[in-house]
């Protein structure tokens, strides 16, 4: 039996077809397309496939809609049921060079402005117009192309009433129409023509985010003015909260909308006097712009009106050396003098703050107060800072919130930079500020300002015309400090601080001011906290995380002459073990430094061997009675495991 014979143009025919039927519809042949479906057997097959063209995939239909040919659009539809071609997704470059995935014929059409041709796929295909692209799910034809700001679109579905610009909504659970879309990024010829064709200006959809979830406020968040003065126009209510509580116009104020803050004190919003000074506290500060500062000014006036309209008098603050005993202004004549003088327009504001705030213990007055008070130190107005300062302390210690000293160190070193004498009185005021800051939490910072005013302290001593009072006073406090027995809470105490190079790093409040007058190792701070406070400061306390002891510290890690002299002088044991078994000696090279050592021989040598034999035998002596407290804890900084036990 002989084999069948095929004809190789047979074999590959099919492979041919979805090419030429491609090429008929790309150069719009109508007629030939028709009669080469008609010899099809199986035409749907290829009218419902998808085919790739470079990088895009389309199919017949879209083919036919992205070149505009309607006559190709409605011979295909007769060639296969509609549904099955109209339904079809590829994807396809349909703007911007970006290829969009999980379009229909539908979008292919819209967006290349062939609307003959997609007004055939809906009255004819029965397109879906509410159908979406799957790059954007949330987003019906309508919402996308308003996101898009393709207004020829949204002029298409509206007028042939495709789409109802109420009902038409973004399918997440914002549910936003167009017009809030529009109003969101500032589309205002979109916004407008919305508006003309009946788009609810006042519907709120169900944003629970930090956008806003009316029209205006999405307008007044984002700046649009424009946008903003057409819905208002249009009727839109301007006196709404958003969901943070915040009106329209504290809103503008936050995000710095100036332009918008001026339109709606314009329009006599409804703003309670509270609202309006609220918002100049948080418009104006002590770095605003003039365009800042004449807003600022507008809202006082305003509120100042309001409170004479409804005969609301101002309960205001007892007059304070801070403020230079000003007080705020009660009328619009008062107001109006003021106009011009940005500072006391800034001391009014901090006023207004501290009414508003200092009751219901609101920290939200603070910053400007600090920024007042640095202000008042970059004009050398030092005095007048220091007042500041104390006060803003003395207030968060009342409202129980946590501060610090770092601002005063600041200061001080400031002055001294400036040769400006600091009075001992003032200064030691500052100094038991310390023992008011008592949490645990922040014992490491307070205990790093502390010891940076102990340096301040010896610059200060070297002040002509110092009195022994005075010196008396700061040798007091000094004391003070060292009774405390402070430490941080890895264990190290002020010695440990005071020697070691890594409290440089601590200093990172404006350091670039600080570091010329403050640094570590600190010979003379060592001196000052040993001479003063050496009966309640233990030279051999040991900090947590090595085990070591100040002398350990500044002989690893610095090797100063002068403060390993200091602290041998003052009784540090030389033979204290830290947890990697070493002595202070260990880490010393330098033979001057070894000299050091070899003259110190308290206690005796013969009692520390006996000591480390006790240890390295682990003899327990813990619960031994014959043995005196002391005795046992010299026994245990022989140990390198001694941190087990409670003799510190």
């Amino acid at each position: 039996m002989m084999d069948e014979v095929f004809s190789l143009d047979i074999l590959y025919a099919d492979e041919y077809v979805p090419e030429q039927l491609y090429q008929l519809v790309r150069n719009g042949l109508c007629s030939q397309l028709d009669a080469r479906l008609h010899e099809l057997s199986n035409s749907i097959e290829y009218l419902t496939a998808l085919t790739w063209h470079g990088q895009e995939q389309f199919s017949l239909l879209m083919a036919a809609a992205l070149n505009g040919y309607d006559d190709i659009v409605r011979v295909l539809l007769t060639h296969c049921n509609s549904t099955r071609q109209i339904e079809l997704r590829g994807q396809v470059i349909l703007y911007d060079a970006k290829l969009v995935k999980g379009v229909t014929a539908l979008y292919c059409a819209c967006y290349r402005g062939h609307f003959t041709v997609a007004k055939t796929l809906i009255e004819l295909g029965q397109a879906n117009v509410k159908q979406n692209a799957l790059d954007y799910p949330d987003y019906p034809l309508f919402t996308h192309a308003t996101i898009m700001n393709r207004q020829d679109i949204v002029h298409f579905l509206l007028e042939n009433k495709y789409t109802d610009v109420n009902e038409t909504k973004s399918n997440d659970c914002n549910e936003s129409t167009a017009l809030i879309l529009a109003a969101y990024r500032g589309y205002t010829s979109l916004v407008k023509y919305l508006i003309e064709n009946g788009a609810d200006v006042n519907y709120s959809d169900r944003n629970k985010t930090l956008i806003g979830s009316t029209a205006v406020m999405c307008a007044t968040l984002c700046g649009h003015l424009d946008v903003l003065r057409l819905l208002y126009n249009a009727g839109a209510n301007i006196n709404i909260r958003h969901n943070t509580g915040d009106t329209l116009l504290m809103a503008a104020v936050k995000n710095k909308h100036y332009s918008i803050v001026s339109f709606l004190l314009e329009q006599s919003i409804n703003d309670t006097v509270d609202d309006l000074e609220f918002a100049a506290c948080s418009l104006f500060d002590i770095s605003s712009s003039i365009e800042q500062m004449n807003v600022v000014f507008d809202l006082l006036r305003v509120a100042l009106q309001q409170r004479q309209l409804l005969q609301i008098p101002k309960i205001c603050i007892q007059p304070k050396d801070i403020y230079d005993y000003q007080q705020e202004c009660q009328t619009i004549e008062e107001l109006d003098r003021i106009k011009g003088d940005r500072n006391r327009i800034f001391i009014e504001i901090l006023l207004i703050r501290e009414r508003i705030y200092s009751s219901q213990k609101n920290i939200t007055i603070m910053q400007p107060l600090n920024d007042y008070g640095d202000q008042l130190a970059y004009k050398k107005e030092f005095d007048k800072c220091l007042n500041v300062y104390i006060y803003i302390f003395n207030s968060y210690q009342q409202m129980a919130t946590n501060t610090n000293l770092a601002r005063f160190v600041w200061l001080f070193c400031k002055m001294l930079t400036e040769n400006r004498i600091i009075s001992i009185h003032r200064f030691i005021q500052v100094c038991y500020l310390t023992f008011e800051l008592t949490e645990s939490k922040y014992m490491d910072l307070t205990m790093c300002n502390a010891l940076f005013l102990v340096i301040i302290t010896t610059k200060i001593l070297e002040q002509k015309d110092i009195t022994k009072e005075e010196q008396t006073l700061i040798y007091s406090w000094i004391r003070d400090l060292c009774r405390h027995r402070l430490t941080t809470l890895d264990g190290k105490t002020l010695l440990h601080l005071c020697v070691d190079t890594n409290t440089n790093f601590r200093l990172d409040f404006r350091p670039r001011d600080t570091i010329t007058h403050i640094k570590f190792p600190n010979e003379f701070g060592l001196r000052l906290l040993l001479t003063c406070g050496n009966r309640w400061l233990d030279l051999d306390a040991i900090e947590s995380s090595f085990g070591n002891t100040p002398l350990h510290i500044i002989c690893e890690r610095n090797r100063d002459q002068k403060i390993i002299k200091l602290l041998l002088n003052f009784g540090s044991h030389m033979d204290c073990v830290n947890k990697d078994g070493k002595i202070p000696l260990d880490y010393v090279n330098d033979k001057e430094i070894k000299a050091l050592f070899t003259t110190k021989s308290t206690p005796d040598r013969l009692k520390c061997l006996c000591a480390r034999i006790i240890v390295n035998k682990r003899l327990k002596i813990g619960t031994s009675s014959a043995l005196t407290s002391s005795l046992k804890k010299f026994v245990f900084l022989h140990d390198s495991l001694r941190i087990q036990y409670n003799f510190n």
